[in-house]
């Protein structure tokens, strides 16, 4: 029995464009040069996070911020926009990210963009490298009553697209992504994370960059006996 893919649903941050690392780092400069008590490592429970989720109880756990919480928050979202205002957003995508969403298209894969930023942001990442065209489906979980890790917003790619979960691949970094599209029923393709610790483990396959993300759809068309969890 084949095992055909129809569909690959990509997160946005960290799977098509190299922003994670460019968040953290504006997280550690604002620790750094506000002096601030957090230790930068604690934002990395940001990652793959949502609004509703709101991780900041157990980023300031038992620090005293000297000042509401609330207040150190408006701080960091004040130093962010500026930073961001002067950062060339199409320097994040992955440089294979072009060739590697043109060659699920020859193969006839469709595509969704599933992501937990805002619209505005992912139209403004995938914009500025004129991306947004090669997606039948772009949708965030500001649309959803629930965020990843629940999985609404993948259960309504399925929906849109027509499809079942046998037929769709979702590629992921955050452990609220994985755990999203597994509670879907859909196997997951976790882009492999150097940099932050995150548990991905329930992945079904590893890769490192998109390129062998494309290897494995090809693959995934052949006989289940020729599969690994690895590309």
């Amino acid at each position: 029995m084949g095992n055909y893919i129809k569909a690959v649903f990509f997160d946005l941050d960290g799977v098509l464009v190299n922003s994670e690392v460019m968040h953290q780092r504006l997280f550690r400069e604002y620790v750094e040069q506000s002096r601030s008590p957090v230790p930068p490592e604690r934002f990395y429970l940001l990652i793959g996070s949502h609004k509703s989720l709101d991780p900041w109880p157990d980023i300031v756990r038992d620090i005293d911020l000297g000042m509401p919480l609330e207040e150190f928050k408006k701080h960091i979202r004040d130093y962010r926009q500026k930073q961001l205002e002067q950062i060339c957003y199409k320097d994040w995508i992955f440089p294979e990210t072009r060739e590697s969403l043109e060659a699920l298209k020859s193969m006839g894969i469709r595509t969704a963009c599933a992501s937990s930023s805002n619209l505005a942001y992912i139209y403004k990442v995938l914009g500025s490298q004129n991306l947004t065209g090669y997606f039948d489906l772009i949708t965030t979980c500001d649309n959803f009553e629930r965020s990843k890790p629940a999985p609404d917003i993948y259960l309504y790619c399925m929906k849109h697209l027509g499809l079942k979960p046998e037929e769709c691949l979702v590629t992921e970094d955050s452990f609220f992504g994985i755990r999203a599209a597994k509670s879907a029923g859909i196997r997951v393709a976790a882009r492999i994370d150097h940099n932050f610790g995150i548990n991905q483990q329930e992945a079904d396959y590893f890769v490192e960059d998109l390129t062998e993300l494309v290897e494995l759809v090809g693959r995934l068309q052949l006989p289940s006996c020729c599969l690994s969890k690895t590309v």
